[in-house]
């Protein structure tokens, strides 16, 4: 029955229904897909005020994901947004074809789609159903399409390159990448140097406004604590985030940053005695842009793999990131062609149980551990207070 549903997945997402929204005149536009999550966008703007300099002539739409929505809408490299809500596009057939009607307002001349883990699904299924001349991808490869496949069969490497053949083909030109693994910030590097300049460089990412100072918080001085991340199976035991805050709290207030359903995190770090030392909850009461003030000013900041470990790198804010296996080299530790010794110092030290079985995708062989990857569970905070010392020394 699964296998089913399956092959009924992926026979609608090749019908071209893009076809039966009229095409429009010709235009000057270039629309880049850019649907990752937060911290994956954050790498791509050292990447992204490329396209205005290689095209200054052409109106150039950014589709973005709307997780990051207070940091597209601030980018001066674009001229037009159009926003993309994950959520509801797996939900509701009725988005999608919104989604794509507000997509085909114009015929491009260029559509690129720069995320080298394609998704058949998502990126590829919208490349499919946009009318434009030319479509402009990177060879890639298929891991992000494993989420999507794994509610009905864990049997990736049949579906997968099949899934990918058929994708490739609604591209006009795939842009060659290296064989090896990758830091995403190199490989974002490398889709710039093959298609628009071969001088291209990977630099620190930064982010191209300024950050102005908020008053949610009451410190002067404060180091901040990310106890969440995109799963609790990846997150870091509470516990071990107050052995660490005991050993602080006499000098710095913490500040818990996350998102609303993570106060419950901040409310066990509390059960823990620490006297009247101020732990302050921002839990779910910031956006995105108080979250990047608030990390700009702190003094250093311990967080899981999540955005604010990558807001850290580009306001050059000192950082620990406590890091598994699935994807361990892909997005940490960072990997940066063009780096100044100051920046150099403010690259987020890494903590990490190193196992075997690193580069997994998160495919985890080994049951969890109170509800953790093993990878996650077994680092040790001993080492983390050791790279704290290496920060305030």
């Amino acid at each position: 029955m699964k296998s089913i549903i399956l092959f009924f997945l992926i026979f609608v997402h090749r019908l071209p229904i893009g076809r039966i929204f009229r095409r429009k005149k010709m235009s000057s536009r270039i629309l880049i897909v850019k649907i990752d999550a937060i911290g994956d966008s954050i790498i791509w703007l050292n990447s992204a005020k490329e396209y205005k300099k290689h095209f200054p002539n052409h109106t150039l739409v950014l589709c973005y994901k709307k997780d990051w929505e207070d940091i597209a809408l601030k980018l001066r490299y674009f001229d037009e947004f159009i926003a993309f809500d994950q959520k509801r596009f797996f939900k509701s057939i009725a988005y999608r074809f919104s989604l794509l009607k507000q997509l085909n307002t114009y015929h491009y001349e260029i559509v690129i789609n720069p995320t080298f883990s394609r998704n058949f699904f998502l990126q590829d299924w919208i490349i499919n159903n946009i009318h434009a001349d030319n479509k402009i991808g990177s060879i890639g490869e298929y891991c992000n399409t494993n989420n999507t496949i794994a509610k009905l069969t864990h049997n990736f490497e049949k579906y997968n390159p099949k899934l990918k053949a058929i994708a490739d083909r609604w591209y006009t030109r795939l842009i060659t990448t290296s064989a090896e693994p990758k830091m995403e910030l190199i490989r974002n590097a490398e889709f710039i140097r093959e298609y628009l300049n071969p001088q291209f460089q990977a630099t620190i990412p930064k982010f191209p406004f300024p950050i102005e100072k908020n008053d949610k918080v009451p410190f002067e001085k404060y180091i901040i604590f990310v106890m969440g991340s995109s799963t609790e199976r990846k997150s870091w035991e509470t516990e071990n985030f107050a052995s660490v805050a005991a050993k602080l709290i006499d000098n710095y207030n913490i500040v818990v940053c996350g998102n609303k359903n993570e106060s419950v995190l901040y409310e066990k770090l509390i059960t823990f005695n620490f006297g009247d030392k101020h732990i302050l909850n921002l839990c779910g009461k910031t956006n995105l842009i108080e979250l990047i003030s608030i990390i700009n000013d702190a003094d250093f900041i311990i967080t899981n793999e999540t955005a604010a470990s990558h807001i850290c790198v580009a306001t050059q804010t000192s950082s620990i990131c406590l890091l598994g296996g699935g994807h361990f080299g892909r997005f940490h530790p960072y990997e940066i062609e063009k780096l100044t010794d100051n920046e150099k110092i403010f690259l987020p030290k890494i903590v990490y149980h190193k196992m075997s079985c690193f580069g997994c995708g998160w495919i985890c062989k080994y049951p969890l551990e109170k509800g953790k990857w093993k990878c996650i569970k077994n680092i040790d905070s001993k080492i983390v207070i050791d790279k704290i010392y290496e920060i305030i020394d």
